[in-house]
């Protein structure tokens, strides 16, 4: 049996206050009603995931229908058995709808992350169970190798190149080594995957390897951050919330040596497809792109989603010498026969150094889950979704995950660019 404990009452009385009035709350205001930690939550099944530090917590099953304004409480119940009663995706919304949903005040947007990577066995059972199935539009992460690079000290080395060939030599996925000196090889499972290469040292291939590497690599010393939102009309919560948080979020990170990119995305027949801004280092700027963008147009469930990651993720101006991570916010998934400029994409950040966290927002179904969760493997990122929770917007997707906590978006933002901060 597990415990879990409920919101806080406070927390519930910002969240009815802040659903009762379109005004925006002072900054930091929210956030300081919301604990870093609100509720936890066990994921579909009860098996694997273990906890992220920090991040998750062993709990019970699903509680989005409790009401938030409860006192703290402590409930036991067994975890379910099995993810099948989670994958029911009817009435999950229509995405793109045009319809613009009620304001968001900062903070109060509740979410979660979770990583696949740190419960990377848990995945591949989904995997064989048949709960989850990839490829997603062209990504399937479930061929993956795990390297990890130290120096003689047993140092992580971070921004070591690392690359996995075939028999032939051709490059199968190339990658650069996070600050933990991880880094994660895929490969298509009609390739014969031969070599792993780290600055000029060969390994034969296997699911896991480690390299012992001089670092010739200069340290980054700064941070790119990027923001691509869906700005369709179902999307007006999360872009409400961007622009009411952002100079929350940039009080707490700071804004010494890092940039800041605000990108758009709709449709095919909307106002524009795509909009995008180059990296500046005044955050003014940025908050006047996300001043004047409004949610509007879509109308049916995929949306430019390759485009806009063709172009930010290739064409966008990504420096040596910075530390790079793009949240990308959105509730819809790609449109068929988009696979190959996704690849080229996916297979850019990848090789950049790119971390892409989707941020799944309300009436997403099952393949825009799975979609993000592959686009965050093979970036080497964490999945982050929105929760019930805050009363905001439609309802959520509950993610065919391991535990995790509930937290404010805002506290979860401001954690991941801390943690890619140099």
């Amino acid at each position: 049996m597990k415990k879990r404990l409920f919101a806080l009452c406070a927390m519930g009385m910002v969240l009815l206050s802040a659903c009762g009035s379109t005004e925006s709350a002072p900054t930091g205001a929210a956030t300081e009603a919301v604990p870093q930690s609100v509720a936890t939550s066990s994921g579909a099944a009860s098996t694997g995931g273990e906890a992220k530090s920090g991040a998750m917590a062993a709990t019970a099953d699903s509680y989005a229908s409790e009401p938030m304004a409860m006192m703290a409480e402590s409930a036991a119940a067994e975890a379910p058995a099995s993810a099948a009663s989670k994958m029911d995706t009817s009435g999950a919304g229509q995405p793109g709808s045009g319809t613009v949903q009620q304001q968001s005040q900062a903070g109060i947007l509740t979410a979660a992350e979770y990583s696949d990577l740190d419960n990377w066995d848990y995945f591949l059972e989904l995997v064989q169970d048949q709960k989850i199935s990839f490829p997603s539009y062209g990504l399937d992460p479930t061929n993956a190798v795990s390297v990890t690079v130290t120096d003689n000290n047993q140092q992580p080395l971070a921004g070591e190149s690392v690359t996995l060939q075939d028999v032939q030599g051709a490059v199968l996925w190339e990658t650069i080594t996070d600050a933990e000196g991880k880094a994660w090889l895929f490969y298509d499972a009609k390739t014969t995957p031969d070599t792993i290469s780290v600055n000029g040292q060969d390994q034969p291939f296997a699911d896991e390897v480690s390299f012992v590497s001089q670092s010739s690599v200069q340290q980054d010393t700064g941070l790119q951050v990027m923001f691509i939102l869906d700005t369709t009309g179902s999307m007006g919560d999360e872009l409400n919330y961007l622009k009411e948080d952002f100079s929350a979020i940039v009080s707490e990170v700071g804004s010494k040596s890092i940039l800041f990119s605000a990108n758009f995305y709709r449709d095919q027949g909307d106002a524009y497809v795509t909009r995008c801004n180059p990296f500046t280092s005044n955050v003014q700027t940025v908050q006047q792109q996300f001043d004047a963008e409004d949610a509007r147009g879509g109308g049916d469930m995929p949306e430019a989603v390759a485009d806009i990651l063709y172009e930010t993720m290739v064409q966008a101006d990504w420096k040596d010498g910075y530390r790079k991570v793009a949240f990308m916010i959105f509730d819809a998934p790609p449109h068929n026969g988009t696979e190959q400029k996704i690849d080229e994409a996916v297979r850019a950040a990848a090789s950049k150094g790119i971390h892409v966290i989707p941020v799944v927002a309300s009436n997403a179904e099952r393949d825009t889950e799975l979609f993000g969760r592959a686009l965050a493997i093979m970036t080497n990122s964490e999945y982050v979704f929105l929760t019930d929770d805050s009363g905001v917007g439609d309802s959520h997707l509950e993610p065919i995950i391991g535990n995790y906590t509930v937290e404010s978006l805002h506290d979860i933002i401001v954690r991941l660019i801390k943690d890619y901060q140099p």
